[in-house]
C-alpha cells in the first residue's frame, strides 16, 4: 500500500533528523554529558544563524535560502523555545519555503494531518525526532533503573523523564507512542495527569513561585548530571545517609552556594524496620538568584578529618529559563561573551 503524502512527510522528516543526530555525533556528546538535545547549539553547529526577539503574534520563523535564519520568541517559556527552535531547525534542514508559525503541536508524528501543511506535517515529525529519539528514552530510563512495566506508566516517572529530556510532559508522553514503548490507551491516560498535584507531593508542601516552574527528583543515579531549567524551579535532593557510623550530608553548603533549604529531613525504613540500616536524607532546595552554577555534596562524620573517598554527589545546574534576546547562550559561550 502507498503511504499517504502525510506519511511520506514525516517518514522523511525523521530520517533528517537522525542524519543530524549523524552528522553532529550527538548521541554520543548527549549520553556522555548533559543527556539532551541542546538545539539552539546543534543550529549553531550547523552555521545556521539563529536569533531570539520579542516576538508578539509567533513562536517562531525560519528564513528560506539563500538568507537561511532562525528567529524565536523571547516570550514563551523554555521549553516551548526548545521545540519551536527544533521546529524551524525542521523547516531548515528540509529545505522548505520561509515559515511563520504561530501555534507548533508538540505531538510531532501523532499530531492530527488532515488539510494541514505538509510542511507543517514534517516540521513537527522532525522536532519530536530531534528532542526526543529512542535512543534518549532508553538512555534515561537505563540510568535511573527504571522499568517499562512499573515505572514508566506513573506520571511521576514521566515529569521526571521529561525534565531530565527539558522538553514538555505532553511531548514526554507521545514520544512514548511515537518510538512504541506503551501503547495509546496508556499514553492518553497519563497525558491527562494533573502536574501541578505532581509538583505539590515533590515539593513537601512548597511550591515554586512560577506555575511553568518545576520541581526535580534527583538521586544518587543523577550524580554529575546537569539540571536545565527555570529559576524557580525546586530541587528535591534524596540520598542514602549512613546515620548509624554518624554519617551526613554536608548539606548547609547549599546556604553557602545561594540556595535557601526549605525541608531536612531523614526517612527511614519501617517495612521492615531494620536497626543500622541506611536513611535517605531528603532535601528541598530553591535557588535564591537564579540557580547557576553547582551543588556539590560530601557525607562524612563531622568530627572525623574528611577522607577523599568520602561519598560525593555534584550536580551541574543551569536553571536560568528561557532565553533572552539576541544570540542564544550556546552562541555567547561559542563566543567567548557572558551568559
Amino acid at each position: 500500500m502507498a503511504r499517504s503524502p502525510a506519511a511520506a512527510a514525516r517518514l522523511d522528516a525523521v530520517s533528517a533528523a537522525n542524519r543530524i543526530h549523524a552528522e553532529l555525533d550527538l548521541r554520543r556528546r548527549i549520553t556522555a554529558r548533559a543527556g539532551l538535545v541542546d538545539v539552539f547549539e546543534a543550529i549553531g553547529d550547523l552555521d545556521i544563524p539563529l536569533v531570539f526577539k520579542p516576538l508578539d503574534s509567533a513562536l517562531g520563523l525560519c528564513l528560506p535560502a539563500p538568507l537561511k535564519g532562525i528567529m524565536i520568541t523571547t516570550e514563551r517559556p523554555l521549553h516551548i523555545q526548545r521545540f519551536t527552535a527544533a521546529h524551524e531547525l525542521g523547516h531548515a534542514v528540509l529545505e522548505h519555503e520561509g515559515s511563520i508559525d504561530r501555534e507548533i503541536l508538540e505531538r510531532g508524528p501523532n499530531s492530527p494531518s488532515d488539510g494541514r501543511d505538509l510542511q507543517e506535517v514534517a516540521a513537527e515529525a522532525f522536532a519530536a525526532e530531534f528532542l526526543l529519539p529512542r535512543w534518549l528514552y532508553r538512555h534515561h530510563i537505563q540510568a535511573q533503573g527504571w522499568t517499562v512495566a512499573h515505572d514508566l506508566r506513573r506520571p511521576a516517572t514521566v515529569y521526571q523523564l521529561s525534565l531530565r529530556m527539558a522538553v514538555s510532559y505532553e511531548a514526554t508522553c507521545w514520544g512514548l507512542l511515537s518510538h512504541q514503548i506503551l501503547p495509546y490507551d496508556e499514553v492518553r491516560g497519563l497525558s491527562r495527569a494533573r502536574i501541578g498535584d505532581l509538583k505539590a507531593e515533590l515539593g513537601a508542601g512548597h511550591k515554586p513561585a512560577d506555575s511553568w516552574a518545576d520541581v526535580w527528583k534527583v538521586t544518587q543515579r543523577d550524580n554529575g548530571a546537569r539540571l536545565l531549567g527555570n529559576p524557580d524551579d525546586l530541587v528535591r535532593i534524596e540520598l542514602e545517609e549512613a546515620v548509624s557510623s554518624g554519617h551526613r550530608w554536608n548539606v548547609e553548603t547549599l546556604a553557602a552556594a545561594d540556595w535557601d533549604l526549605l525541608e531536612d529531613q531523614s526517612l527511614f525504613s519501617t517495612d521492615p524496620l531494620i536497626y543500622g540500616a541506611p536513611s535517605t536524607r531528603v532535601v528541598v532546595a530553591r535557588p535564591r538568584h537564579g540557580g547557576h552554577g553547582e551543588i556539590a555534596l560530601r557525607e562524612r562524620q563531622p568530627w572525623a578529618q574528611e577522607t577523599p573517598d568520602a561519598a560525593a554527589f555534584q550536580l551541574a545546574v543551569a536553571l536560568q529559563g528561557r532565553e533572552r534576546a539576541g544570540l542564544s547562550r550556546a552562541d555567547r559561550l561559542r563566543l567567548g561573551l557572558s551568559i
